[in-house]
């Protein structure tokens, strides 16, 4: 299991609801390993740009104005 920080497990909630459209256009009750190559690379992108943004914008609150 990862040790997440503070931050990443703060992002995993957008990141859940990011993938719920693909999941739900994909299907749920699909097993991965039936997924085709662009399913899973939607599910990668998809995953990997939602972190970024709401990582972005913790940071964001994290800095300090001067």
């Amino acid at each position: 299991m990862v040790d997440f920080t503070e931050e990443e497990t703060q992002a995993l909630p957008t990141v859940m609801r990011a993938l719920a459209p693909e999941m739900e256009r994909i299907g749920w009750d699909l097993p991965l390993a039936q997924l085709t190559q662009n399913d899973m690379y939607r599910l990668i992108a998809v995953t990997i740009e939602a972190f970024r943004v709401k990582m972005a914008e913790i940071a964001l609150e994290d800095e300090i104005p001067f």
